[in-house]
């Protein structure tokens, strides 16, 4: 399971939280964050469950698709 740390960084910024506020909600070191967010980690499962419980979003929607790019939802282009 190969994370999008993008997507992770979009959306706690989206969120308005910083790195280490973000980190310490999740219950997870500030670098360790980072790491995850910058592609240089991949975090273990249950690390990911709580990045995702912190986000406030599901797993698959910060999953990266096998060319590494987010699994982002794209929606049908109005008729």
């Amino acid at each position: 399971m190969k994370t999008n740390g993008r997507m992770i960084r979009r959306r706690r910024i989206e969120l308005g939280h910083g790195m280490n506020r973000f980190a310490a909600l999740a219950g997870i070191s500030g670098a360790a964050l980072s790491r995850i967010e910058n592609g240089q980690r991949q975090p273990r499962p249950e690390t990911l469950k709580k990045i995702t419980d912190a986000l406030g979003c599901r797993i698959n929607e910060v999953l990266a698709d096998e060319n590494g790019v987010g699994s982002e939802v794209q929606s049908e282009p109005a008729a």
